[in-house]
């Protein structure tokens, strides 16, 4: 463990779902030194094999009830699902799968019964997804915080209370979304199918602002400069329809703040998403670049923002979810042990 250096009050909360990965790593850890998990199932070269499918099943269970059970109510379960499987598109389980295991009197065994992996009641859909070659994930911290909780809290009463608008909402913004998602699986398909084109695609938008891509001549010509433009497009309708949503709800899911460096944030020459994660709020904002001159430019307008601060985080982006690591290669961390 190393040391924060001030107290629990006073650690920033990011709201990316840093107690989740803590959660489930300690969990994966514990199983792999009591001999529960094998080590090598968490190798990723063995990948979809029936041994490690299970293993990857038993730390998800085990870490969703410990995560669930620690904040005293059965949440999405997403952020523990991403740090175990790493990247992809989810649906949740029902929360009844932990009912039992989740009450006062619960017992050892009703524990193990609702965390095993074969309990056919762990539901959820997990669908891999990866970030296009090249583009680069950039996260900042925002030194302000928001009550999650209470922001869905709100935003439940709403969807309650105007049941038609909320669901056309809901499935406009779950379309924006999906348009996100599958402009990123073109954009893999392009790099595999033209790298060169895309390469020179990328080269191009990332010496240019996003607002210029569209226009551009070479946007008739090359398939991934097209994707580019429309993601840019597509980013920008999932931040409108969160500012819908936060309208609705009274709640700041995209408030005024963020935008407003937000889209500073876009107007930087290379950066083609740029948006607040998760449940929003004033917890973090993210950025996709597409080259490090970008996401050190991205970084320049974080530190030079003086109308609230903004830390950037050094956490890389990554998509195998857990896995075991040799110590011996994050000296930065072993150091501090």
């Amino acid at each position: 463990m190393c040391e924060t250096g001030t107290t629990l009050a006073n650690v920033h909360k990011t709201g990316l779902g840093s107690s989740a990965a803590m959660v489930s790593s300690l969990v994966a850890a514990i199983l792999v030194h009591f001999g529960v998990v094998s080590r090598c199932d968490l190798q990723s070269e063995r990948c979809g094999e029936p041994d490690q499918v299970r293993s990857r099943k038993l730390i998800h269970n085990v870490a969703q009830y410990a995560h669930c059970l620690a904040q005293g109510k059965v949440g999405s379960g997403f952020d523990v699902s991403a740090a175990v499987y790493g990247s992809h598109v989810y649906r949740r389980f029902s929360p009844a799968v932990l009912e039992t295991a989740m009450a006062e009197c619960s017992s050892v065994d009703d524990i193990k019964q609702a965390t095993s992996p074969d309990n056919p009641g762990w539901n959820s859909d997990v669908m891999p997804i990866a970030i296009p070659p090249r583009l680069v994930l950039r996260l900042a911290d925002v030194d302000a915080g928001s009550n999650t909780p209470s922001m869905v809290k709100k935003v439940l009463l709403w969807q309650k209370a105007n049941p038609n608008e909320a669901s056309d909402l809901w499935s406009r913004l779950d379309g924006a979304n999906t348009r996100i998602r599958s402009i990123w699986d073109q954009l893999n398909k392009a790099f595999s199918a033209d790298s060169a084109d895309y390469d020179a695609a990328l080269d191009w938008c990332a010496a240019h602002r996003s607002s210029e891509w569209k226009s551009a001549p070479e946007l008739h010509n090359s398939q991934t400069h097209k994707l580019l433009a429309e993601l840019v497009e597509a980013t920008l309708n999932v931040r409108t329809l969160q500012r819908q949503l936060g309208e609705h709800a009274q709640v700041p899911i995209e408030p005024p703040k963020q935008t407003r460096l937000l889209d500073a944030c876009m107007e930087v020459p290379g950066v083609c998403m740029a948006a607040v994660p998760g449940a929003g709020g004033y917890d973090a904002i993210f950025c996709v670049t597409l080259s490090p001159t970008a996401s050190r430019a991205v970084e320049d307008v974080w530190s030079s923002w003086d109308e609230m601060s903004v830390g950037p985080l050094l956490a890389n982006q990554a998509s195998g979810g857990v896995r075991i690591l040799d110590a011996a290669a994050y000296p930065e961390i072993t150091s501090h042990l």
